[in-house]
């Protein structure tokens, strides 16, 4: 049985929370990794890949792929949704890691805005398959977000 329990929307860190971050990950502060982390930090939602690349350039393609890559693979950042081709990036929680995934939680996309949000919950949802072995929980949901709503009426 697997629990989604409430997350933090949104992650906001300073160059120094994020340098932080990176040594408990065991990760190099470098240039790329604290600019992407701040760029991601600041953006307020998931971020797309090709808004990644348009922000962080002129930062080459392979580098950010590694950036990327190196990021996921330690509990920093984590893949928060897919549509068509393009791939949204957020900021894990800070008791995310290797070990432990923190990604059950809703990713919610505003179909006006298109900006992505990963969502707490607010009762826990309990999932349970007979025989079956989950091994990754992932719930997407589209409508209009709040900013959005509250310009429609």
């Amino acid at each position: 049985m697997i629990s989604l329990l409430k997350f933090n929307s949104f992650v906001y860190m300073n160059t120094t929370q994020i340098r932080e971050l990176l040594q408990k990950r065991k990760l190099k502060a470098t240039t790329t990794r604290i600019n992407l982390l701040s760029k991601m930090s600041n953006y307020g939602s998931a971020m797309s890949h090709s808004s990644i690349q348009q922000k962080m350039s002129p930062v080459d393609r392979v580098t950010l792929y590694r950036t990327i890559e190196a990021l996921k693979e330690k509990g920093v950042i984590h893949k928060a949704y897919q549509d068509n081709n393009e791939i949204y990036y957020a900021i894990c929680d800070i008791d995310c890691s290797k070990q432990h995934r923190c990604h059950e939680h809703i990713h919610f996309k505003c179909t006006v805005c298109e900006t992505i949000h990963c969502e707490e919950v607010e009762n826990t949802i309990e999932i349970s398959l007979p025989n079956y072995k989950i091994n990754k929980v992932s719930i997407n949901v589209e409508g209009l977000c709040e900013t959005c709503n509250k310009q429609q009426y």
